[in-house]
């Protein structure tokens, strides 16, 4: 089988090598790869959507005499470090990634400049493993590693990619969501993985603003003779949205030449990053890769941004508050973080001119979002706000009704309760304007009361004398005290 990376050996290694059963099991996928590879990049384009057979694979079935990954998360634990435990517990559970796609990216140069060089997806961590240990070609200078599940990555997963390329086990600690510490902010800023914060609209609920909210995690690491990078991406959903990464570059000019028609079909997030590469400058991505992960950043931007509006709309759509979940400004906020950063203090080739604008406009995009999704949420605390004033209006209004309405008959029925000589017929009981006389006698002597401590108040606190009109409306309750 032709090596597409050097011309002589196949990356894959060849099925004679496996045992009968899994040949017989895995046949049909190493045809699919020899047809593509053989045919170039051109053809693997056109057989994207041909379907390979995807086989769950077990740790048994791989006659591993260990798991050295595995081992080396184990000797760091019992060395001390053991903000790693919650990934030993996970990695022995010894679990395939069911619906497992990985995509991996070549980005080769040469004299005539740089070129992208798709391999077909692999859909086991077997035929990854495999994949992994072939070396690559001299002409690679970049290789990107994109493998999309739901949910968290399976313990083979993570033996696969850890042991292959000797990744930070930090890495893989955020990946399963583990809500031990993993390590400090410097740290973190430092290291050469990212985790982006993603929402999309979720069309599968009733409610129009609901969204779901995924990781895609990050991993840069270095070529040994410094000539390139290796990146490894985590997409933890298998979700799909119908828009073509055309849609966050700029148009071409009026009357120039317009691209080919391509119809729109749902893609996940990985499969649009994918065809991403048809407008990035590759000899770019080489030097930076921050610049590689630019159209990331601006497609997770533009899908806040989708929830944000929506949320908008929903609300003066009801004229009030829709239902939504929260901490949208947070993920956000933290990926406007990762923007200011370039990435991680870590990855190379941040101070490239190129690098430094698409790390403007995604600071700018990113603030704007950010302050736009502040301004939403203080909207909506005042439109809260109201919505309570008002309804304390309301039962006030109520209070006040039954207040009128029974008022008149409290009254009544005190004034024909009192033993008074005008309804009990006897001279003996007071008379009923005694009654009346006392009723304002202690209200005027409530009114000086206030008045006098009022004005006394005000001597006191702002050493003046208070005025007849404003002690008597402090005294009936039309001024505040000072």
């Amino acid at each position: 089988m032709a090596n597409p990376n050097s011309g002589s050996s196949s990356p894959i290694t060849h099925p004679s090598s496996l045992s009968g059963h899994q040949f017989h099991e895995r046949s049909h996928t190493f045809d699919v790869i020899e047809e593509r590879v053989d045919s170039g990049f051109n053809s693997i384009r056109r057989l994207g959507r041909k379907k390979t057979k995807s086989v769950p694979t077990t740790f048994q079935e791989w006659n591993l005499p260990s798991r050295p990954y595995l081992e080396y998360v184990r000797q760091l634990l019992a060395a001390g470090w053991s903000n790693l435990q919650d990934l030993d517990a996970y990695l022995l559970n010894e679990t395939a990634q069911e619906g497992l796609v990985v995509s991996v990216l070549d980005i080769t140069r040469a004299e005539a400049g740089a070129a992208t060089k798709r391999w077909p997806d692999i859909h086991n961590e077997l035929d990854l493993k495999k994949f992994m240990e072939a070396p690559k070609g001299e002409d690679v200078k970049v290789r990107l590693y994109m493998a999309e599940y739901q949910g968290c990555p399976a313990s083979g997963l993570i033996e696969t990619l850890g042991g292959a390329l000797k990744l930070d086990p930090r890495f893989f600690q955020w990946s399963i969501h583990s809500k031990g510490h993993v390590f400090t902010p410097s740290q973190r800023h430092r290291a050469p993985y990212v985790s982006l914060g993603f929402g999309v609209l979720d069309a599968s609920t009733p409610r129009k603003t609901d969204a779901e909210r995924f990781k895609v995690l990050v991993y840069i690491q270095p070529d040994a003779d410094g000539k390139g990078w290796t990146g490894v991406f985590l997409f933890s959903t298998h979700t799909k949205i119908n828009i073509s990464p055309r849609l966050l570059t700029d148009p071409p000019p009026f009357r120039s030449e317009l691209p080919l028609i391509t119809p729109l079909r749902p893609k996940s997030i990985r499969e649009i990053y994918l065809e991403s590469f048809e407008f990035t400058d590759l000899a770019e991505v080489i030097i930076s890769p921050f610049y590689a992960v630019s159209f990331l950043l601006r497609l997770d931007c533009f899908l806040w941004n989708q929830i944000i509006t929506a949320i908008r709309e929903e609300d003066h759509r009801i004229h009030g508050i829709s239902d939504t979940t929260i901490g949208h400004a947070e993920e956000i906020m933290k990926t406007l973080q990762v923007v200011k950063r370039a990435g991680s203090y870590g990855w190379l080739g941040r101070d490239e001119p190129k690098t430094k604008e698409s790390k403007t406009a995604l600071e700018e995009d990113f603030q704007h979002l950010f302050e736009q999704t502040n301004l939403l949420w203080e909207t909506r605390d005042k439109m809260q706000a109201i919505r309570e004033r008002n309804s304390e209006a309301r039962w006030t209004s109520l209070t006040n009704a039954f207040t009128y309405l029974f008022a008149p008959i409290t009254i009544i029925s005190g004034v024909y309760g009192m033993n008074v000589s005008q309804i009990s017929g006897s001279d003996s009981n007071p008379n009923i304007w005694q009654f009346f006389v006392a009723v304002v006698v202690f209200n005027i002597l409530m009114l000086l009361s206030l008045s006098i401590s009022h004005w006394i108040r005000v001597q006191v606190r702002h050493g003046r004398t208070a005025g007849l009109k404003e002690i008597v409306g402090f005294a009936v309750g039309k001024v505040n005290a000072p």
